[in-house]
């Protein structure tokens, strides 16, 4: 009866343990998940930060090209 019992007792640890891993294995694929989509959107970001960066450096171009106002008429 003892060794029913314990026998019973280590069974239902066993599927409590294998209901926290699968609940621990749900949390991972979804943290994995969101890294993953977290990664894409620095990649988007960078990406926009690059044509920002040049398009800024352009216009600074531009504008250290441009004379001062006034000395273009000496």
């Amino acid at each position: 009866m003892d060794v029913e019992r314990a026998i019973e007792h280590l069974l239902d640890l066993h599927a409590r343990a294998e209901a926290r891993m699968d609940r621990t294995d749900r949390q991972i694929e979804a943290i994995q998940k969101l890294m993953k989509t977290g990664m894409k959107l620095i990649v988007r970001i960078e990406a926009a930060q690059a044509r920002t960066d040049a398009k800024i450096d352009r216009l600074a171009e531009i504008w250290l090209k441009r004379p001062p106002n006034g000395s273009a008429k000496r």
